[in-house]
Parts: structure tokens; sequence; C-alpha cells
């Protein structure tokens, strides 16, 4: 049974559903513009192939994370950082088959429909993700991030972006964004600016963050 479905999420009655499809074919080949991409500017500036599955799709993914912690899933057991530096699992294998022995908890969420998008339509898999399945979804993903065309700069291109933001804080160098502006290419990367943690009083290290942020600027914070 096939992963996605040309007509997923449209409607199911003829005339809706025809309309649905005419719209979608006027656009689906326009170029996308990305204002908050969740994607990393290091990717872009360094242009380097994806390390492997597991730190692509499971442990920035904070819709994937926090739903399996929900249910009991520890976030050490699933690579994600520890604010105080603790030790967390780091075999990119042993991630992805404890997301898989977990992946029913997704069915009928956008996360499921998006991954099971990913699957099908990036890596050209059409059985379904699960603890039976885990390995050979992983080999395959694994083997297919080490070729050129799916380094990040490549897929960019491929995806038809006209331009992507990334999302930094008021304190960011913005080192890679200089990078990426240096090396010649032409894809556009920006920054948007999320300035919490000079704002809010809340946040962590607020203080510390108003002192480094009038070093940068030179004004009086």
């Amino acid at each position: 049974m096939a992963l996605t479905n040309a007509d997923l999420l449209f409607p199911a009655e003829a005339r809706p559903l025809s309309i649905a499809r005419d719209l979608y074919a006027g656009i689906k080949d326009l170029p996308i513009i990305s204002p908050h991409g969740h994607t990393d500017p290091r990717w872009y500036a360094l242009n380097e192939p994806f390390p492997d599955p597991a730190q692509l799709l499971i442990v920035p993914d904070h819709y994937i994370f926090r739903m399996l912690f929900s249910q009991g899933v520890r976030l050490e057991a699933l690579g994600v950082p520890t604010l105080d530096g603790a030790p967390v699992e780091t075999d990119g294998r042993a991630i992805w088959r404890l997301f898989a022995e977990h992946y029913h908890l997704f069915r009928g969420t956008p996360t499921r429909l998006w991954f099971d998008h990913v699957l099908a339509h990036l890596f050209s898999i059409e059985e379904p993700l699960s603890a039976e399945t885990a390995d050979r979804h992983y080999d395959t993903i694994a083997t297919v991030l080490q070729w050129e065309n799916y380094r990040p700069r490549a897929l960019f291109e491929r995806f038809n972006i006209e331009v992507i933001a990334t999302t930094e804080g008021a304190l960011d160098d913005l080192k890679w964004h200089q990078m990426i502006r240096d090396s010649g290419w032409e894809g556009r990367v920006v920054t948007a600016y999320r300035p919490d943690a000079v704002v809010d009083p809340d946040f962590e290290g607020f203080s510390v963050n108003l002192d480094r942020l009038g070093e940068i600027t030179g004004c009086d914070t």
C-alpha cells in the first residue's frame, strides 16, 4: 500500500475534489517562499552531507520528540541535547529504532502525514515505518544522504526554493549567513530575528543577555 496519495487532504466529494485538483495544479510548481523554514544556516554554509537519518529527521524536530516525551520516551534516549550537558544517545540507528517502535503514536497527526511524504517522495520508500522495517529504512536513507544531490544546497535547488528564512536570536553573530554570502552560492537564505532572550524578563539569563546585547550594539541596555 502506498504511503501517500495524490489527493491527500483534498475533499472527497467529486466537485470540490475537482476544484482542489485544479487549484493545486496551478500552484504546485511555483517557487517556495519560506518565512520560517526550520533549517540551520550551517547546512547551507558548509554544504556537507547530513550525518545520518536520526540527526536529520528526529533529533532536531521538536514536533517528534515532544510527542514521544508525552508518551514516556526519555529525551536523552532520542539524542536531544540537555541543558546541563549530560550524556545523551548518539547512536543514530538506536534513535531511529526507538522512533520506529513508537511510530504508531503519530497516526492521524500532521507529523505522520509529513514523515510518510518524506519517506515516499524523497527516499522512494513505500513500506510503512515500523520496528520491523526500521533498519531497512535507516540503511536506505543513510545511503542516499551521502549522494551529492542530497546535500543541502542541491536539495534547496531541487525543491525550487526562492528564499528561506532561518531563525536567529538577538545575540547570534550570523557567521553562517556571512559564510553563505561569501561563498558565491546564489541560494537566498535570510535570517529572521527572534528577540525573546532580550525582551522577555522571564527568559533564562535575561539580564546577562541584555548586557551582552549592549556590548554588541554599543547601546545602554
